[in-house]
């Protein structure tokens, strides 16, 4: 659908980065049918001093707030604008806001919500490539890639003899997945074609995906599948009930020598956890693309050659970027010119 006139297109502030990467058919949509204002504050500080002038500042009106972009980006890499002092400075008639990924941990969506504020990540649009990560990750800490790697680009060809002992094939080890949304599904589908056993916990049985990966098996205890699993795998939210799910006392319940990979977030595990099991050798293998203080992490895991860790970008593929924008295009077009409701994080607004 098109605007009739610039006058009745609704006014929408755009974040941007420097290296963008676009839909062609978004972002076409997105520019004929709504007026963007970009963002061009050098400071969370300046966009806090800006929407408190009495005229409202060059954001005045506003009635929406995409944020499509990658959220790592540049220049706008620390400016988080939904959550802490300045979300309470988000104008008084922005009705959404869109954004890109699949977590919103950066974002307060109790307040948004308290301000009648529609929130929408974008879910389903990452999955595939996060998965993707994961299925590596997984592959890694089998076979210990990463220290052969790093044999060869030091000059030590030959120093990754002992893998010879350490590697172990996936197949026939049993992968416990926790939290088997997309991203999890669609890596326990990988395993599984490499030969591996599928369990997996999470708030409630997958009666559909059970019926697609043979042999796959919920249980309702994480400590009881801790105890079958040789390679944990973590695909769920980060909340405050899931923060350090994996920590000192969960090892204690794990298979005398485990694999650990995590694509979800880095809170999730305790990193003094995982240091103290690698010390001890009952973690024997792990890949991680998120860090519990990421982005600084530990040297005792960065000397470890043995473990993959990579910068959190499970996401990125130019397709998971291009879907991005899609999807907050598709519920801004929704929200304004209906054709159905947006996809929400706090849905209780749209009914």
């Amino acid at each position: 659908m098109t605007a009739s006139s610039d006058k009745e297109k609704p006014k929408v502030l755009y974040i941007p980065w420097a290296n963008p990467i676009h839909d062609p058919q978004a972002w076409k949509t997105l520019n004929e049918n709504f007026d963007l204002i970009y963002y061009d504050c050098e400071t969370p500080e300046e966009w806090i001093e800006e929407n408190s002038k009495p005229d409202g500042g060059k954001y005045a009106g506003i009635r929406a707030i995409c944020r499509s972009t990658w959220l790592k980006g540049q220049p706008y890499l620390n400016h988080f604008l939904f959550r802490g002092e300045a979300v309470k400075y988000i104008p008084d008639t922005v009705e959404i806001i869109v954004q890109s990924g699949h977590g919103y941990d950066i974002v307060d969506v109790p307040y948004l919500t308290s301000k009648d504020i529609i929130f929408c990540n974008s879910p389903n649009t990452c999955s595939v490539a996060t998965a993707d990560v994961g299925t590596y990750l997984v592959m890694q800490s089998f076979r210990y890639l990463t220290y052969a790697e790093n044999c060869v680009r030091k000059g030590n060809y030959y120093d990754a003899w002992p893998l010879t002992y350490w590697g172990a094939n996936p197949r026939g080890h049993t992968l416990g997945v926790i939290g088997l949304g997309n991203i999890g599904f669609l890596t326990a589908k990988a395993c599984k074609a490499l030969g591996m056993n599928i369990v997996y916990h999470g708030r409630s049985r997958k009666l559909d995906y059970e019926n697609e990966i043979e042999g796959l098996t919920f249980y309702s205890d994480l400590n009881e599948m801790l105890k079958v699993t040789d390679c944990i795998y973590i695909a769920c939210p980060y909340s405050e009930a899931t923060r350090h799910l994996i920590n000192f006392e969960r090892f204690k319940h794990m298979k005398d020598q485990v694999r650990l990979v995590n694509v979800a977030r880095g809170p999730i595990v305790e990193q003094e956890a995982v240091i103290d099991a690698l010390e001890r050798g009952q973690l024997v293998g792990a890949g991680f693309d998120v860090h519990e203080f990421e982005p600084k992490i530990d040297p005792r895991l960065l000397d470890n050659y043995k473990i993959t860790l990579l910068p959190h970008i499970g996401v990125s593929s130019r397709s998971s970027f291009e879907a991005f924008e899609a999807k907050c295009v598709d519920n801004l077009m929704k929200h304004f010119y209906g054709g159905g409701k947006p996809e929400a994080v706090n849905i209780e607004l749209l009914k």
